[in-house]
Order: C-alpha cells, then structure tokens, then sequence
C-alpha cells in the first residue's frame, strides 16, 4: 500500500498562505477516496498538484511512501494520474492517435481498449477522425477523465472532473465512477457535491488549514 505522508506541510502563493501545518496520512488502496473541498481560490488545485510533485510545499515535507521504500518524485507519475481543465490536449494528434500514444507511455487498465474508450465518449462519427483541435472544450474534458480513470495507476486525482461537461458527459463520469470506484484510489477537488458525492473522506481548505469534515 502505498501512504502519501504530509508532515507540518504549508503552501505560500503569491505572498498570502493557503494553508500551513498540515498533518495528514492519506492511505492509498482500492475502494478509498478523498474530497479536497473549499471555494474558489482556495487553493484545491495547488494542493492536487503539491500531492503529485509538480508543486513543491513552501514549508515541511510531503513524500509518498511504498511500503518501507521512499518514492522519489520522478516515480510518482507511474502511481498516479491526473484529470484538470488545466490539463493540455496535443491538439494535432486524433482521438485514436492520442489514445494510442498516451497507453505506450501509460497502461490502460487490463482489458480497456483504444476502440473502447472512443466508444464510451460517444463522440458523433463525422469528429472522430478529425485533430483534436476541433474537439469543443466538453469533449477534452471526456478525454481527460477516461484516461484518467481507465489508467492502469492505482490513483486517479480530478480536478474540478464536471467543468464543461453536458449531461451526457455527467452521465459518462458517474457510470466511470461507479465502474472503478472499487478498484483505485480516487481525490477529487472540488466544490460541488455533484463531483465528490462518492467520496468516503472530505477535507476542506479554510482559514489557512485543512480541515477534516466527520459525518
């Protein structure tokens, strides 16, 4: 099992702390899965990001650790996979090209296909074979969730997963959950219940801290 382990931890941006002294344990297995709530600006992004590597804490320490073994950030993309409407697209590679060349570089689960994940966005066929450029902004944000959630890493972290989604897309992202749920490990930032209402665990940033709500 691998542990993401917050010590005294704190981010600073842009002169003004989003949060300071956090001690926090977050255990990763199957069937586990954590809101990051708060409003917007709090900082819900930054800290998905500081969980990953690509933000650096400005006060103490964040590792991520395998059983007695220490996983050095540049390992931690084999562990993880990420879905944010920051994310960027290859705007001139297909939706099978992209598919194709993101599962050289990261597995799909066992069994997940390329034809099947393209039939699972219900794109209409008249775009499917067109550069992703011409995708709309709802269509990306499909992309971005099934290769998140039918990556082969153990955690799948979303980032606001509903931003540009119709209801088709909704529809798409609550049967993906309902799948996987129990097969990874889920932390989803967000303030909206209609993204996070799965999760077993919610903490919310406020007040420069991060606060566990019990229910």
């Amino acid at each position: 099992m691998i542990d993401i382990v917050l010590s005294n931890c704190g981010k600073n941006y842009h002169r003004t702390w989003l949060y300071r002294g956090i001690d926090l344990i977050i255990p990763v297995k199957p069937n586990s899965s954590f809101a990051i709530l708060g409003p917007n600006g709090a900082g819900k992004s930054t800290f998905t990001l500081m969980l990953t590597g690509q933000v650096s804490p400005t006060e103490g320490t964040l590792i991520w650790k395998l059983e007695d073994r220490i996983i050095e950030e540049h390992e931690r993309q084999d562990f993880y996979s990420l879905a944010s409407p920051a994310l960027e697209l290859p705007e001139e590679f297909t939706i099978a090209e992209w598919f194709q060349f993101h599962s050289s570089l990261k597995p799909f689960s066992p069994g997940v296909t390329v034809n099947q994940i393209i039939e699972l966005c219900e794109f209409p066929s008249k775009i499917k074979n067109k550069p992703l450029m011409h995708y709309s902004s709802g269509m990306k944000q499909r992309i971005k969730l099934c290769l998140s959630i039918l990556g082969n890493e153990p955690i799948s972290i979303l980032d606001e997963p509903l931003t540009n989604l119709d209801t088709k897309g909704i529809e798409l992202y609550q049967n993906l959950i309902q799948e996987y749920q129990s097969k990874k490990c889920f932390i989803v930032a967000s303030n909206r219940e209609d993204e996070y209402y799965f999760c077993k665990e919610k903490f919310v940033i406020g007040e420069n801290q991060l606060v566990s709500i019990h229910q």
